[in-house]
């Protein structure tokens, strides 16, 4: 069955909700997509909205504009749905000690709504000092999702799926989605809302470009008395039901949501410096926040898609920008309003001259494809970063096979993926061309390898053009059809150019059933390396 709508929204988190609201505030149709999946950022979220943030303690920039448009939305939601999710309350932050005060008060005198504060956190503990902060609040986000999620419903205007959108979305001057085989939406746009999930999409690879996975605590704290979010190191945030969420950490090296032991850790140790007596954790939960490199969120068109329009990048103040930004992007649809270009995906595009390494696209390219729970291969171990970068993606429900004929490249690897508290590695000291032997046909959802020489090892020790050619003939019988294999052929070495040719025409000639890109070095040098991207277009190509 064909559903027509003006606007597709690919999901239906704290910026797929927002811009849901304003689409239908403004008389559009909307139709929301979303996997519903508990561990993303915005259904971890703590919901606060904080004008004092930082070691430094300095107002948000745009915080009174951003939290006037904020308080203003969640109140009218409220009023439509008739659910209470949202408080206006202000917030404590303590400073760590006199110094850290001493220079705050000394600068503060033009900051409103902000006033000195003295007490405790829990009866007979020491006296803290800091300020009281306003105005500020907190927002019930599962309580609120959830009722964004019901208002859609009622409406006929949710469908819950997780979508491949280079399979299931095709183009042409409307935009054509296939949930299912009974099941098509066709859309004047689509609004991709879809937070650190983007990475795993090939329309916006790039966004976030800075995503940081974060743990939060719910504990009991006993004795503790305050009512107030309270900020140091870390904040704690009061519950109904007389416990403590407690957060957060900042993790960019890892981008998945697994919780974090060390994550876990960290927050109590900052914690015990705040609160004495015992402390139950009850539950823990991790997410990714779409955090971008300049700090500023991602808001309007696909600069490659004229069809598809973007809100994402809100970082860990998705709950105080989304309202705004959604407005924003709400006004360019519907009236051409423009969108400052600090917002803008066109500050993120590099000029040629700055073309990003082959390294990192052969990685951006197994993004857009390797998700957490997948079984990945390199072929070529090397110092261990492409093994590090696989494990970091596909997660401790994954699995990560990695080769080389080095014992001192094994080493490395395994110092490496220790050091980052992956344990789902299998490393094998083997030539990768016995790599049939390790997972099913057509089971492995990304395969990379590096030709040619160990960095800073003896030069003398080289791949082989019988062995990589004989190895990427085993990598193509156990490529997903929807998997990638990425062969990065360095040619400056003795015997480099011979290997580069013969895979060359093994790929460009003798394999049927697949299709290969080939990215050449800006500027191109016949010593220059060459990335091969190879795709399955047939089930059983070989």
């Amino acid at each position: 069955m064909l559903h027509r709508f003006q606007n597709l929204i690919i999901g239906q988190g704290l910026a797929g909700s927002a811009i849901a609201w304003h689409l239908h505030w403004a008389g559009q149709s909307v139709c929301v997509v979303d996997g519903g999946h508990p561990d993303s950022a915005s259904r971890v979220a703590a919901g606060l909205l904080t004008p004092i943030t930082g070691k430094r303690l300095v107002r948000s920039p745009d915080y009174d504009e951003d939290w006037q448009f904020a308080e203003a939305f969640y109140r009218r939601v409220e009023q439509e749905t008739q659910t209470a999710f949202f408080k206006s309350v202000p917030m404590l932050r303590l400073f760590p000690d006199d110094e850290s005060r001493h220079a705050f008060l000394q600068r503060s005198g033009d900051l409103c709504g902000v006033a000195c504060w003295d007490g405790t956190l829990q009866p007979n503990q020491a006296c803290h000092a800091g300020i009281c902060m306003s105005p500020a609040g907190r927002l019930n986000v599962h309580q609120y999702l959830q009722a964004t999620e019901q208002m859609l419903n009622a409406h006929h205007m949710r469908l819950q799926a997780t979508l491949d959108i280079s399979r299931q979305v095709t183009f042409s001057d409307h935009v054509t989605c296939r949930i299912s085989e009974d099941t098509v939406i066709q859309a004047d746009r689509m609004i991709l809302c879809l937070g650190a999930a983007s990475r795993f999409q090939s329309l916006c690879a790039d966004i976030p470009n800075n995503p940081c996975r974060g743990d939060i605590l719910n504990v009991r704290i006993s004795d503790y008395q305050r009512s107030e979010v309270v900020h140091r190191s870390v904040w704690i945030a009061p519950e109904p039901d007389g416990t403590q969420t407690v957060g957060a950490t900042y993790d960019w090296h890892r981008a998945t949501p697994e919780i974090s032991a060390d994550g876990r850790r960290e927050l109590l140790q900052s914690l015990s410096r705040l609160v004495t007596g015992d402390v139950t954790v009850i539950h823990h939960k991790a997410g990714v926040r779409p955090s971008m490199k300049d700090y500023e969120p991602v808001v309007g068109s696909h600069p490659d898609h004229p069809q598809v329009y973007l809100l994402n990048g809100l970082g860990s103040k998705g709950t105080l920008k989304a309202p705004r930004m959604a407005d924003l992007l709400c006004r360019s649809i519907c009236s051409g309003t423009e969108i400052p270009e600090r917002l803008q995906y066109g500050r993120l595009v590099r000029p040629v001259a700055e073309s990003r390494p082959l390294t990192r696209q052969a990685q951006d390219a197994v993004r857009t494809v390797l998700q957490p729970g997948d079984t990945a291969i390199d072929a070529t171990v090397g110092n261990g970063f492409d093994t590090a970068f696989l494990a970091e993606i596909t997660g401790a429900s994954g699995r990560v096979i990695g080769f080389d004929v080095q014992p001192q490249a094994i080493h490395a690897t395994q110092q490496r993926i220790t050091a980052a508290g992956f344990s789902h590695v299998e490393l094998k000291l083997g030539s990768h061309e016995h790599m049939n032997d390790t997972a099913e046909p057509e089971s492995v959802q990304a395969i990379m390898f590096n030709l040619g020489f160990l960095p800073r090892s003896d030069r003398t020790v080289v791949t082989r053009p019988e062995s990589s050619v004989q190895a990427i003939r085993h990598a193509v019988r156990l490529l997903a059809d929807s998997g990638i294999l990425t062969v990065l052929a360095y040619r400056g070495h003795t015997g480099g150019e011979e290997e580069f040719q013969e895979v060359s025409k093994l790929l460009q000639n003798d394999l049927s059933g697949i299709d290969v890109q080939q990215v050449n070095s800006r500027p191109a040098k016949p010593e220059s390396p060459v990335l091969f991207l190879v795709r399955k277009t047939e089930k059983h190509p070989i």
